[in-house]
């Protein structure tokens, strides 16, 4: 039977590719891994079909259905970016396909399209045609009016747009020449002629900083407002008072369980204990806030909460995925209040091995809330002189403000002490196993910034890894990477004859051709990795080699850019990143709605009475709402990055005419990504302000070379640059470049 399926599966891939695949190329679109046993029934099956004269297998080992020729017409989704297309397919022979403007024929970003092939660049790359629109993408336009004296136009923010919007009289509601507006499209079929839209709504006078805040939201079609049925719906919600309410739960009340947060944060949805054992052993508590106790499956809030799927972070507010009066009251585990939640223990061995686990329903009372601030002073005025001299760690030149500077006072005023620097040593201990394992130590940084009582920004600073903040994160792996093991111990304890369906968040492999080409760049530099075969470790051994070198943030940025991207997915394949066999999502039910499901999937599946048309409805639910929360995932990316560009635009308009220090962030073809110094802003050095010589795009090694001077501007490398100008409502910055 799995031999005939599998013949089935492999025939019909072979017939939709357009290019020849290699068996890696197949294993990897049936999901199947080189470890498995079915990679060597992939093996003797596609020898027998070779054998049959149903398949070729060329020189290259490539393997192309005999007979079949490949359709040149796909259907995929459309995305623009500077001024040209990607339509990305189902298909695996023809994953992105580049469209050049003059052929998007109509089509806009996001649109469902027909695509036909033009010719090949090379065996990956292909140039296409867009001959049909399957689905416009119903989304906001959000852009500034502008009245050329005859008619009215809206000129869209965000660059994906590449035309304007011819808006009609009768459609403008109001609006009039300078307004920052929302819009609908509504038909474009001659690309000779411009498109048309209406406007929604009017955001107020393009350029002013709070007009500006407020269409990035627009723009992202973000839900700004709760319904009101659901808003009444967690008003009826209670706290947890009632001792009945707390039958069948852990009463872990008089444990002491801490919080560690941002000094700004609102909801607190984990929390930590821990306890030393007679043996040695660590005793890991991870609480994690219960929503699942409030939020019904598919009961009003649950519907809303699905839909949304994650809160979105912007500068200047925060758009939950639940209602506050649940994600900052009820659910959110504040000090001294007593909620419930889903605790999962862990007892690590003295190195950071867990040895057992347990998962219970429980209900909690946080001691005592602490700032990441709080804990990183603890923990650096307690090391006995270990200092690492990590600048990122030593409160001592961190950035203060005057909350911190309270912050720190207060820290040393408490008897937690030991239990603060306890997890810490589990922490390190954690995290030194999870990257022997396979995980990698990539750095990563965010901007953050400091809003006056107007929602304008006054000040920036850049957020590193710090003691403090690996220390709750480690514990949050540990817990989703048990969570996401232990679905398999509940199917054996039950004997369950069919698999449980359930999320996990899963990281591919990289792209063999994406991080080969990381790797020569990398191996340019002076370095070495394997050319073939990298492993993580050979990753984190680079990591190290380049530690507090000017190149590190470069090879850092490189080897980001080539890696996979994580996704929800029912399908569990691993998380190469991490290291990890299994990982899932169960920490943050209060903003991340794959995090609310698994709670709602381990608290059915305990209880062992699954049957099997209730696991077949799963499996295509999760199918949809992995898909979809990866979706929204995505959005709230983009809406987050939208509103940092913003906010960077604003605070740079005060800093036209001076000079920065910068690092070279990107490289194309019309100039340089340059990221300042203090203002931790990026923006653009356009390649025609390079003077003195003419300027060759080097893609492959990530530079700009003078064709005279042999000059070189490489991605990474430092530069002097003059802020010349800012567009807020484009949330652009221009630089010129200053020699040295």
């Amino acid at each position: 039977m799995y031999k005939d399926n599998l013949n089935n599966k492999v025939k019909g891939l072979l017939g939709e590719a357009l290019k020849p695949l290699r068996m890696n190329e197949i294993a990897k679109v049936l999901k199947i891994k080189s470890d498995q046993p079915e990679y060597q029934e992939l093996k003797l099956l596609l020898k027998e079909l070779v054998a049959k004269n149903t398949v070729s297998k060329s020189k290259r080992k490539r393997y192309t259905m005999i007979g079949v020729v490949p359709s040149t017409i796909f259907e995929g989704v459309l995305k623009i970016s500077n001024n040209y297309g990607v339509v990305r397919t189902d298909n695996p022979g023809m994953s992105g396909i580049t469209i050049k403007h003059r052929d998007l024929n109509t089509a806009l970003d996001g649109d469902k399209v027909r695509v036909a092939i033009l010719g090949s660049k090379s065996r990956r790359s292909f140039n296409g045609e867009i001959v049909g629109i399957v689905e416009r993408k119903k989304s906001k336009i959000v852009g500034t009016l502008d009245f050329d004296g005859n008619f009215y136009f809206l000129i869209p923010d965000e660059a994906k747009y590449y035309v304007d919007f011819l808006i009609p009289k009768e459609s403008l509601k109001g609006a009039k020449d300078g307004d920052k507006v929302a819009a609908k499209f509504v038909v474009w079929d001659d690309p000779h002629k411009s498109p048309q839209a209406k406007v929604t709504g009017i955001l107020g006078k393009a350029g002013i900083p709070k007009v500006e805040f407020e269409s990035v939201a627009e723009e992202m079609g973000l839900p700004m407002e709760f319904p009101v049925d659901v808003l009444a719906e967690a008003e009826r919600l209670k706290h947890p008072r009632n001792l009945k309410s707390f039958k069948n739960r852990a009463d872990l009340r008089n444990e002491l369980i801490v919080t560690i947060d941002p000094h700004d944060a609102k909801d607190f949805d984990d929390a930590l204990s821990l306890r030393m054992l007679d043996n040695g052993n660590y005793y890991l508590g991870v609480h994690i806030a219960d929503v699942s106790n409030y939020v019904k499956e598919n009961s009003i809030l649950d519907n809303e909460a699905r839909f949304r799927a994650t809160s979105v972070y912007l500068v200047d507010r925060v758009i939950p995925m639940i209602p506050e009066r649940l994600s900052n009251e009820i659910c959110s585990l504040k000090p001294n209040e007593v909620r419930f939640a889903f605790s999962v223990f862990i007892e690590f061995n003295k190195i950071g091995t867990p040895v057992n686990y347990d998962i219970k329903e429980s209900v909690i009372r946080s001691r005592r809330r602490y700032a990441y601030e709080e804990v990183l002073y603890i923990i650096e005025t307690n090391n006995n002189g270990n200092n690492n001299n990590n600048d990122n760690d030593n409160p001592a030149k961190i950035k203060k403000n005057n909350k911190s500077n309270i912050i720190r006072n207060t820290a040393i005023k408490d008897d937690n002490t030991e239990l603060i620097l306890s997890l810490h040593r589990l922490s390190e201990k954690l995290k030194k196993r999870r990257l022997e394992s396979g995980g990698i130590n990539f750095s990563t940084s965010e901007v953050k910034f400091t809003l006056n009582d107007e929602q304008y920004p006054v000040d920036v600073e850049l957020k590193t890894t710090t003691k403090s903040t690996s220390l709750v994160e480690e514990c949050m792996l540990a817990a989703n990477q048990i969570v996401a093991g232990h679905v398999k111990a509940i199917e054996k304890k039950h004997k369950l004859k069919m698999e449980l369906p359930f999320i996990y968040r899963i990281h591919e492999d990289p792209d063999p051709k994406r991080i080969s080409e990381a790797v020569e760049f990398v191996n340019s530099l002076g370095y070495h990795l394997p050319k073939k075969n990298v492993k993580s470790k050979d990753i984190n051994r680079l990591m190290k080699q380049i530690k507090g070198k000017p190149e590190e943030s470069l090879i850092n940025q490189v080897l980001i850019r080539s890696m996979a991207k994580a996704i929800y997915t029912t399908d569990n394949v691993g998380h190469f990143g991490l290291g990890f066999d299994a990982y899932t999502h169960f920490t943050s039910p209060i903003r991340r709605y794959p995090d609310l499901l698994v709670h709602r999937l381990l608290k059915e599946y305990s209880k062992g009475r699954v049957n099997v048309k209730r696991i077949k409805d799963l499996r295509l639910q999760l199918k949809f709402i992995t898909k979809h929360s990866t979706e929204k995932e995505k959005l709230a990316m983009e809406a987050e990055r939208a509103s940092n560009k913003l906010t960077h635009a604003v605070m740079a308009k005060d800093h036209v005419g001076k000079v920065f220090d910068g690092t070279i962030s990107g490289v194309v073809a019309y100039g340089l990504y340059v990221l300042v110094d203090g203002l931790y802003a990026e923006g653009l050095l356009h390649i025609k302000d390079l003077i003195g010589d003419y300027y060759l795009f080097d893609e492959k090694h990530y530079k700009l070379v003078g064709r005279r001077s042999k000059q070189a501007f490489s991605l990474g490398g430092r530069i002097k640059v003059k802020l010349v100008k800012v567009n807020i409502e484009k949330r652009n910055i221009d630089f010129t470049y200053v020699k040295s």
